[in-house]
C-alpha cells in the first residue's frame, strides 16, 4: 500500500475532527453573523429619557431646556437631593440635566469676557450610552451659545437663541445613491472571518494527529517493508495533506455559500470567487502549520493545544475578535507579522466593492499571495526538520 493511501486513510479515521473544527466552527460564524441581525433600509432616531431641572428659567436655559426635549422623552423628577440621588441609583432616566441658577447670564458674560464657560450638573446612565450621547448633544449647543455670544457682543439673549437655532436647524443635505449591483454583504464577512479558525487552526489539528498514525510501530514497519525513497515519500505525504486541506476548506466554502445564498445571489460571481480564494490560502497556511507540527513530532494530546492556540492568536492578529481600529500601533505591527491580517485585509476590500476592477483583482490577489507565502516559508520550515530529524535518525 503506497504512503498516500495510508495517510489518507489515518486522516479520515478522525471524521470527529472534521465535524469538530469545520462544521462546528462554521456554526459559530454563521451565529455571529447572525448576530449583525437584518440590514435595514429605514432609520429612526432613539429617543432616550432626559429629565431637566431649570433652576435658571432665563432665556437660554429654556431655549437649552426646549433643544434636548426636541429629540427626547422628558422624564419628571422633583427637584430635590432625595429625588437626584434616586434617579442616579435607580437609573429612572438615562440623563438627567441641572441647569443652575445664572446660568443664562453667565454663560452670556463668560464668552464676551473670554473667560471658560460655566458648567451645567448633570447625572449620566451607566446602562446605555444613550445618555453620554446626549450629554454631548447639550453641551454641544452650549458652545455654539457661546461662541455667538463671543462674536456677537451687543445682541441681547433672545437674538442669540434665535441666532443659535437658526444654525441647528440647518443641518447637512443626504443623497442616497444605488449602485447597479451589490457588494458582498457582511454577514458573509464575518462568516469568513470566523472561518479563519477552522481553515487554519482545524487544518492544522487534522493534519498533526492524522498523520501522527504513521509514527507508530506498525505503520512504520508496513511502510519499511516496501522502501519508498524520501522525495516520493515527502511527495505523497503532502499529498494527503492537500487532500486533507481541500476537503476542509470545500466543506466550509459550501456551507458559507448555502447560508447566505440569498444575498450572493445579487452580488458578481467574481467577488465571491475572489473570498474563496483568499479563504484557500489561509487553508494553505493551515496546512503547512499542520505539516510543521507533524514533523516536529508533537505528541498527540499537544496538538490540539498548539492548534487552538495558534488560531487564537492568528485570529486576533486578523482583527476577528478585536476590529483592527481598536489595536495600538504596536499590536498592528505585530500584525502585519502573521497571515490573518493581509488575509482579513482582503476580505474588507471586497465588501467595501461594488463592482470587480482590475485595481480591485491586484490588491485582492496581492494580499493573498502574502498569505501563500506564508505558507511556503512555514512548508519550508517543516521540510528542513523533517531532513534533520531523518539525518539524526
Amino acid at each position: 500500500m503506497s504512503v498516500l493511501k495510508i495517510a489518507v486513510r489515518l486522516v479520515a479515521e478522525h471524521r470527529v475532527l472534521f465535524a469538530v473544527y469545520v462544521l462546528l466552527f462554521s456554526v459559530v460564524g454563521s451565529f455571529a453573523a447572525g448576530s449583525l441581525g437584518p440590514v435595514s433600509t429605514t432609520y429612526e432616531a432613539v429617543r432616550p429619557g432626559v429629565a431637566i431641572i431649570d433652576r435658571d428659567e432665563s432665556a437660554v436655559s429654556r431655549a437649552l431646556a426646549s433643544h434636548i426635549a426636541a429629540v427626547s422623552e422628558l422624564v419628571e423628577i422633583e427637584d430635590s437631593t432625595r429625588a437626584l440621588q434616586e434617579a442616579a441609583a435607580k437609573n429612572y432616566a438615562d440623563y438627567v440635566l441641572v441647569i443652575p441658577a445664572g446660568y443664562g447670564e453667565e454663560l452670556v458674560a463668560a464668552a464676551r469676557a473670554g473667560l471658560d464657560a460655566p458648567d451645567l450638573e448633570c447625572v449620566v446612565s451607566y446602562t446605555s450610552a444613550n445618555g453620554s450621547l446626549m450629554d454631548e448633544r447639550v453641551r454641544g449647543y452650549a458652545q455654539e451659545l457661546y461662541a455667538i455670544a463671543a462674536a456677537s457682543p451687543a445682541a441681547h439673549a433672545e437674538d442669540l437663541v434665535k441666532l443659535v437655532d437658526a444654525s441647528q436647524d440647518t443641518g447637512v443635505a443626504v443623497e442616497i445613491i444605488d449602485t447597479e449591483t451589490p457588494g458582498l454583504p457582511v454577514t458573509y464577512l464575518v462568516y469568513c472571518q470566523f472561518a479563519l479558525y477552522a481553515l487554519f487552526g482545524g487544518v492544522a489539528a487534522i493534519v498533526g494527529i492524522g498523520l501522527a498514525d504513521l509514527r507508530t510501530p506498525e505503520v512504520r514497519q508496513r511502510i519499511g517493508a516496501t522502501p519508498v525513497p524520501s522525495a516520493a515519500f515527502d511527495t505523497q505525504i503532502a499529498g494527503a495533506i492537500a487532500l486533507c486541506g481541500i476537503a476542509v476548506w470545500s466543506i466550509n466554502a459550501v456551507v458559507g455559500i448555502a447560508l447566505y445564498a440569498d444575498e450572493l445571489a445579487c452580488v458578481p460571481v467574481a467577488l465571491t470567487a475572489l473570498m474563496l480564494v483568499i479563504l484557500f490560502a489561509l487553508m494553505l497556511v493551515g496546512m503547512a502549520f499542520g505539516f510543521l507540527i507533524w514533523q516536529l513530532g508533537v505528541r498527540r494530546e499537544l496538538v490540539h493545544a498548539i492548534a487552538n492556540i495558534s488560531a487564537i492568536i492568528i485570529s486576533f492578529l486578523a482583527g476577528t475578535w478585536v476590529p483592527l481600529a481598536n489595536m495600538s500601533a504596536e499590536v498592528l505591527a505585530v500584525a502585519r507579522f502573521a497571515p490573518g491580517l493581509w488575509a482579513v485585509s482582503a476580505m474588507e476590500m471586497l465588501v467595501r466593492a461594488t463592482s470587480v476592477t482590475g485595481e480591485l483583482v491586484t490588491s485582492v490577489l496581492g494580499h493573498a499571495g502574502i498569505v501563500v507565502l506564508f505558507a511556503l516559508a512555514i512548508a519550508a520550515a517543516g521540510l528542513a526538520v523533517g531532513r534533520a530529524r531523518r539525518a539524526i535518525a
